[in-house]
């Protein structure tokens, strides 16, 4: 196997998620898969964001310049995504306005993704070692508990899957 750094398990991440996010469009307004697909973002969100708190911010704090500030500001975007989350949770496909608020969420995504990407990660490289950020991608990996793989065909699974072939 070919051991990753935190920053391409990270972009994977941003990927399946796109992938994600590019399913719901595609499925009818009125179909409940689009709940579905929208459960499989919570939970890849959710992982994400553990696998930052976890990994990602502590080395920001520690070897990024002004690292305190930039974890408070993407610890910030994630308490609105897990709000805006909340609000969807709550509601279905048939309500007025459940595109509306998929589409925000979205919107609210690809900010982060494009903060991270363009951004902070691009400072990580410069400020770490090779050798960390690879073995920060090991200790992600091992917290989710596997290696890449595709388990049961679920949309996020074959996104990670597909993005790790093409990485």
């Amino acid at each position: 196997m070919v051991r990753t750094d935190i920053i391409a398990e990270l972009e994977t991440d941003h990927r399946v998620l796109e992938a994600l996010f590019h399913s719901i469009h595609r499925t009818r307004l009125e179909d409940i898969g689009r709940e579905e697909l929208l459960e499989e973002v919570a939970a890849e969100l959710a992982r994400h964001s553990a696998a930052e708190q976890e990994y990602l911010y502590p080395v920001v704090r520690d070897h990024v310049a002004g690292g305190d500030s930039r974890v408070a500001k993407e610890a910030g975007g994630q308490e609105r995504l897990t709000a805006m989350l909340r609000g969807l949770e709550s509601s279905t496909v048939h309500e007025p306005g459940f595109d509306a608020r998929v589409r925000a969420l979205e919107r609210e995504v690809g900010q982060h993704v494009r903060r991270e990407e363009h951004d902070l990660f691009p400072m990580l490289r410069r400020a770490c070692p090779p050798e960390m950020l690879r073995h920060l991608g090991d200790e992600v990996r091992q917290g989710r508990g596997r290696e890449p793989r595709v388990t049961g065909g679920g949309e996020a699974e074959a996104a990670r899957h597909d993005a790790r072939r093409r990485g």
